[in-house]
């Protein structure tokens, strides 16, 4: 399975999902899917309404985390009313979620009904989304066991036999009546117009988890309606009697089944292919298409998602047979027009202006003006004053150049000092935009090990897996008039799991960090001794994590924790200096 969570994970809960999903790693050894963290919040509170999208080959699913604090026992779940924990066998009490209410499935709802409406407004037709309830925290058991609440909603647990089953659930409701697999393009498509932040997974990476490989996006309705008539339910058996109409009714007309009318649609779609093959477009008609017809067999009107488009392009044909080639045929273009033959110069007339752009002043001609050796005058007078041009030229340079340096000659520059480089390649004064703030380089380093440049378990982490490479950086800024530094850490690892080894365990409260540039002695004009109270963000992205620590100068600061928090975040685009070559 694989896991994206391109911003910081904002609670316990979100870190402990994706901490036990990031444990089965990628690929469909465990389960073919992908799940991405993108919250959806509603009104000015900010409550959850969803935390994360699940993709499976099947459909979609939409997720909340459900943090259960002060309160242990058996949660009883149920499709209506609030849900309670307690004791086993006992009624227990209400279920009190962070941000209140007692039951996720009414803002599951709407973060479904708000999903399908932002990926049918991208072309996409989402089918049926299921939702899927996950319970962390003091929590000893579940009811119903199986987590089933019926209608697409699934609750399970921490652990990774409920996880598993209750994405298997979501799974078989969002395939049914699914007329197609979603697609590598599908899932990308839907991923960016969901909002993702960061970098998407790659073709690669999706074919990995099962996903069928297509370059465009096939989720459109106008495509997937041949394939739903095949794939209703009423096509897996007997349609039901049709009821007895009365004697004085009109005749009801029987209506095919779905297989028939799948088979029609077929027919119908091979007779205008064949028409269209057959009978050229007339000149005046404007096609709207922005490919070329090749003459070759239509494409069938289903091929469960798997080829795509491009399904059984080619047909059988006899071991023996000559196939033609499948090339297009264009209209022989005409034969470009000669070109005029040129008309020869106007000759000057007597007394007329000499030129120095046209053939006659380059030859010399006798007939124009000055053919008495007045050109070849001009001609030296030209390049004497272009020798004259280049000189004046020259030395003025060279005495704007020396009016600036100092009087003794040390050719100390007057005007403003280019930034100071540093030995990580990013030069001191460098300033770099992000979200409205300003932000400039103090300090820079690079390193090709992570030995001794961290402490607590992650300085245990490196002992056992040391990165490939470490960027650090030390930025300033200011925030409504208050000053503030930023440590930006940038870490190398051979590989993307052991990246998101090195982020989980991060993540954690009291697993320590890469040090920071001022925990190793590094000071700039107003740095601080350390960083105080920070606010943490931390993000990968392939074999590389990069973590964020920003805090205020002054420890007594009008500004809030919020201010510094968003800072944090934004912070996690700034750059570092390159990595040393490997």
């Amino acid at each position: 399975m694989l896991a994206l969570t391109p911003v910081p994970l904002q609670t316990a809960g979100e870190r402990a999902l994706f901490n036990e999903l990031t444990r089965w790693d990628t690929g469909a050894s465990v389960r073919a899917a992908v799940v991405a963290s993108i919250p959806l919040v509603d009104g000015p509170l900010e409550r959850r309404l969803s935390d994360a999208i699940l993709f499976v080959p099947e459909g979609v699913a939409v997720v909340r985390i459900v943090e259960v604090v002060r309160q242990s026992g058996v949660v009883t779940a149920k499709p209506e009313g609030p849900w309670t924990i307690g004791p086993e066998g006992t009624p227990g009490a209400v279920l009190q979620l962070s941000g209140g209410g007692s039951s996720p499935l009414d803002g599951l709802m709407r973060a479904g009904m708000d999903t399908a409406q932002k990926l049918r407004r991208a072309g996409l037709e989402p089918g049926r989304i299921a939702r899927l309830t996950v319970l962390a925290g003091d929590v000893t058991g579940l009811v119903p066991s199986d987590g089933d609440l019926g209608e697409g909603d699934q609750v399970a647990l921490l652990e990774p036999r409920s996880l598993l089953l209750g994405v298997a659930r979501a799974s078989r409701y969002t395939g049914v009546d699914n007329p197609r697999l979603w697609t590598t393009a599908d899932v990308r498509a839907a991923l960016e117009a969901l909002g993702l932040q960061g970098r998407g997974p790659s073709v690669e990476e999706l074919n990995g988890e099962g996903f069928p490989y297509s370059p465009y996006v096939l989720r459109r309705p106008e495509l997937l309606t041949p394939a739903a008539m095949a794939a209703s339910p009423s096509a897996a058996g007997p349609a039901a009697p049709a009821p007895t109409a009365a004697p004085d009714a009109p005749p009801v007309r029987e209506q095919p089944s779905s297989a028939a009318i799948a088979q029609a649609v077929a027919a119908s779609a091979a007779a205008a292919h064949a028409a269209a093959a057959s009978v050229a477009p007339p000149a005046s008609v404007q096609s709207q298409r922005d490919t070329v017809a090749v003459d070759g067999p239509p494409a069938l009107p289903d091929d469960n998602g798997i080829g795509g488009l491009f399904a059984n392009a080619e047909p059988a044909q006899p071991s023996m047979t000559l196939v033609p080639p499948r090339t297009s045929v264009f209209p022989a273009s005409p034969p470009p027009a000669a070109a005029p033959p040129a008309s020869p110069p106007p000759a000057q007339p007597p007394g007329g202006r000499f030129s120095y752009w046209t053939a006659e002043s380059q030859a010399g001609d006798a007939g124009a003006e000055g053919s008495d050796g007045g050109s070849g005058r001009r001609v030296l007078l030209t390049v004497l004053a272009g020798v004259v041009a280049v000189a004046v030229l020259g030395i003025g340079a060279w005495l704007f150049l020396r009016g600036g340096t100092d009087g003794d000659g040390s050719g100390a520059a007057t005007g403003s000092t280019s930034a100071e480089p540093t030995a990580g390649g990013l030069e001191v004064g460098t300033v770099q935009e992000v979200g409205g703030v300003t932000y400039t380089v103090e300090a820079a380093e690079t390193d090709d090990t992570c030995l001794g440049h961290a402490y607590g378990d992650t300085a245990d982490f490196f002992a056992d897996n040391d990165c490939t490479g470490l960027s650090r950086a030390l930025y300033s800024a200011e925030i409504g008039g208050e000053p503030v530094v930023v440590s930006v850490n940038r870490v190398r690892l051979v590989d993307a799991a052991a990246a998101r080894s090195l982020r989980s365990l991060t993540d954690r409260n009291g697993s320590g960090n890469v040090s920071d540039l001022l925990r190793e002695g590094v000071r700039f004009t107003g740095s601080p001794a350390e960083l105080s109270g920070a606010e943490y963000a931390s993000a990968v992205s392939g074999p590389t994590v990069t973590i964020v620590e920003s805090a205020w100068v002054n420890e007594d600061a009008d500004g809030s924790s919020a201010d510094i928090d968003q800072v944090a975040t934004d912070a996690l685009a700034l750059a570092v200096g390159p990595f040393p070559a490997e």
